[in-house]
């Protein structure tokens, strides 16, 4: 299976559905309920990807719902709640699963998005761990990853690279930066996505048709033990990559390229194509 293909395709044959107001594509969808927008958002964890299997289990719990609030930070959103599924081995013990649960349902409760309901099954394969977010959007709507324009300011919070050390356990979702982005920035904040894949292959999300973006890798914030090369294609940042017409505060964020008119395309201030630096979740 090739991730990027085939969620290409369900995309493409996604386009029109009925009272989705923000189909598959972007951080969240969005529908229409009554007179009210909603937003929503799935994410799963498997043990052996996206953790090791002696990786704590409250650590376990608390990843699988920062990932997939990390998207609610994305659309600049406010979380109302979450579900979390279970698919486990049956050798896992209850005592495991139990620790899993309690480090989801604290930081859920913590970020304001309180776990109320989901359920468990049994497979003879590895853990999955499967979180879906419910957020409400910002008055005047949900920041997207196609609103980028030309002589736009790309824009990073936080630092990159090195992720797998330690930052992919223990980072917080940007949904408070997000929030405050929004205030100072307010109709110049064009676009935006959290970066799970890699700066180069997430930037290339908001290369939208027309653009072009360019990454001068001597301003990127690297993290401790970081490379370039990391920030470019690590993954697991869980930053928020976005675009204004106005350079953001400095606690915010940093400047680290610009978009220009061009054929969708992330390149470095070198001109190399980075648009696929990074990593398959598949």
């Amino acid at each position: 299976m090739h991730e990027h293909q085939l969620l290409q395709s369900i995309y493409d044959s996604s386009t029109t559905l009925q009272g989705v107001s923000i189909g598959p594509g972007d951080d969240m969808g969005e529908v229409v309920i009554g007179n009210e927008k909603v937003l929503f958002a799935v994410d799963q964890l498997v043990v052996g990807r996206h953790v090791t299997p002696n990786t704590k289990p409250s650590h376990i719990g608390r990843k699988a719902v920062a990932r997939c609030f990390s998207d609610i930070a994305a659309m600049c959103a406010t979380p109302v709640g979450c579900l979390m599924t279970a698919c486990v081995p049956g050798d896992a013990t209850n005592e495991w699963c139990q620790e899993i649960f309690e480090g989801a349902k604290l930081v859920a409760q913590e970020w304001g998005g309180p776990l109320f309901g989901g359920d468990i099954a049994q497979s003879e394969g590895p853990a999955v761990f499967s979180i879906s977010a419910i957020a409400t959007p910002p008055e005047n709507g949900a920041v997207l990853r196609s609103g980028a324009q030309e002589h736009d300011y790309l824009c990073v919070t936080g630092e990159l690279g090195n992720a797998n050390a330690s930052h992919h356990l223990a980072f917080t979702p940007r949904i408070h930066e997000a929030q405050e982005l929004l205030a100072t920035l307010g109709s110049d904040l064009h676009s935006m996505i959290d970066i799970s894949d890699g700066l180069g292959r997430d930037a290339s999300h908001l290369a939208n048709k027309g653009i072009k973006i360019i990454i001068d890798t001597t301003l990127l914030p690297l993290r401790a033990g970081a490379t370039v090369e990391s920030a470019l294609s690590d993954g697991e940042d869980y930053e928020l990559l976005f675009t204004s017409s106005t350079v953001p505060p400095t606690h915010l964020a940093t400047v680290i390229g610009k978009v220009q008119i061009g054929n969708n395309t992330v390149v470095t201030q070198s001109g190399v194509d980075i648009s696929n630096c990074g990593w398959n979740h598949a």
